[in-house]
């Protein structure tokens, strides 16, 4: 299995990565960024590339690939609206439609998140523009899938790049036992190699359904 990974610096994406080079059935991983990645493994390849709105130079780089995991993101926190959705929906669809041209069956996996607005109708606007995108993916992929996680935990190397991201996380880690013995671990709080498992079950096996809350992202990611 060739897979194409999008946001490999970040918390999810390095998630993905670490998971895909485990993974004994993944052939190869194409880690697609800005900069390259401090790591090396011989399963992966890395690609930088400087247009995230024109993915045409590397098409045949991408050509027959069985999956691709989007783990690139941005908090809509104190960003210019306009730039927010540029990256959000601009960045994810542009490197869909190559994608899509060169493997219309591709899995295509699109982290978005718990709140989002499928609708496109809510109050929030982050909310809408990720539903935008969801819709988007599931709309270009027959198996395309949105998964929805509540807060996120790292489970590899990677940390979070936002810092209040990073502080909830320290508050949050401790009381994980707790939120699983209360049997509120499943809705609440996931992690980078459960997401990075889901989405390798996703393409190995489908799910019941297409976009993926956090219950249903930890029974994708189950043996």
């Amino acid at each position: 299995m060739k897979v194409v990974v999008f946001g490999g610096s970040g918390l999810i994406g390095d998630g993905f990565l670490q998971e895909c080079l485990r993974a004994d059935d993944v052939a190869q991983v194409v880690a697609v960024g800005r900069t390259r990645l401090d790591l090396t493994h011989p399963k992966l390849r890395q690609i930088v590339h400087a247009d995230f709105l024109d993915f045409t130079a590397i098409k045949g780089d991408l050509a027959g690939a069985d999956a691709c995991f989007w783990g690139l993101g941005v908090s809509s926190t104190g960003m210019d609206p306009d730039d927010y959705e540029r990256i959000t929906y601009g960045y994810t669809t542009a490197a869909a439609q190559t994608l899509h041209e060169v493997n219309p069956d591709l899995t295509f996996v699109y982290v978005s998140g718990g709140g989002t607005d499928g609708t496109e109708r809510g109050r929030l606007r982050w909310a809408r523009v990720k539903g935008r995108t969801e819709n988007a993916i599931l709309s270009t992929f027959p198996n395309g899938y949105a998964l929805r996680p509540g807060f996120v935990l790292p489970s590899h190397r990677a940390r979070s790049k936002t810092a209040a991201y990073r502080w909830a996380g320290a508050a949050v880690t401790p009381i994980v036992p707790l939120l699983k013995l209360l049997r509120l671990g499943p809705v609440l709080v996931t992690d980078t190699a459960q997401l990075g498992q889901a989405a390798l079950n996703l393409t190995r096996r489908g799910y019941v359904r297409r976009v993926l809350e956090n219950r249903d992202i930890h029974s994708a990611a189950s043996p």
